[in-house]
């Protein structure tokens, strides 16, 4: 198993800068890895992506230096351990809210003693170095970070953030805003404040602090704050983009030849 790059980071409280993907076309996640950002953050969570489909993502990011990090679809002991024996180098988990199922996510992450992880690494055990050393090194080198989106964690941060074997915890704003009566509006001023406490808590703990933030003026922000785990873009939102840049691109094209004609 190689050395988890982004986990490193997190320690050394460098910023991991990376991209969300959520597209199965395996194409796509090879063009992604390709870019070589800190890591490739592959939602399993909202994209639709069945475990077959998320084995050929992995399998299309084999030769990326991106650390391969996986948000699952819940916090769940099956659906993490399916998502680590395909070779993923960390995942994302949903559904932390307070210390007991923050350490169900780690647990489940980790073999024993550390953990109740089952064995059975069908792929990951055959990537760098073989079986032995992902045995020797799975424990230490993959990555657990727990997502801070609802309101019923707000009171509980400083014992999630204490929970042994926990890496990072990553705030989902638009989650976390919904859960407080404000789906439609990222922006209102609970929000933040919820926002600011939660990076507060990291603050005091000394502890990793991540965010989605694929707007550039809120990556800038976060990392000025000192956010170590941050996502900078996603693989929707640069079609959204390039899109958008023709639409605008056609549109002046258009008034140009018109105004041609008329003249």
């Amino acid at each position: 198993m190689r050395t988890n790059t982004t986990k490193q980071q997190l320690i050394t409280r460098t910023p991991s800068l990376g991209i969300s993907l959520t597209i199965s076309d395996p194409f796509v996640a090879e063009v992604i890895g390709n870019a070589d950002f800190d890591f490739v953050m592959i939602d399993t969570e909202h994209a639709p992506l069945t475990i077959s489909e998320l084995q050929t993502t992995l399998m299309a990011l084999r030769t990326s230096n991106s650390t391969t990090i996986v948000r699952t679809a819940a916090n769940d002991p099956t659906d993490i351990k399916q998502v680590l024996d395909l070779g993923a180098e960390g995942v994302i988990v949903p559904d932390v809210v307070d210390r007991q199922s923050c350490l169900r996510a780690v647990k489940a992450a980790r073999y024993a003693p550390l953990g109740d992880r089952a064995f059975g690494p069908r792929r990951a055990a055959r990537l760098e170095g073989g079986r032995s050393r992902y045995l020797a090194d799975a424990n230490d080198q993959i990555l657990v970070i727990a997502m801070i989106e609802h309101v019923d964690a707000l009171g509980n941060l400083d014992e999630i953030l204490t929970t042994p074997g926990l890496d990072g915890i990553m705030v989902g704003p638009a989650d976390l805003a919904a859960s407080m009566g404000h789906l439609s509006n990222l922006s209102h001023p609970e929000v933040v404040a919820a926002i600011d406490s939660i990076h507060g808590a990291c603050d005091r703990n000394m502890f990793p602090f991540g965010i989605f933030a694929a707007a550039e003026d809120a990556a800038r922000r976060w990392v000025d704050r000192g956010a170590v785990f941050v996502t900078i873009g996603a693989d929707v939102q640069f079609l959204d983009q390039g899109i958008a840049r023709c639409q605008a691109l056609r549109k002046d094209l258009v008034a140009g030849h018109t105004a041609k004609s008329d003249g």
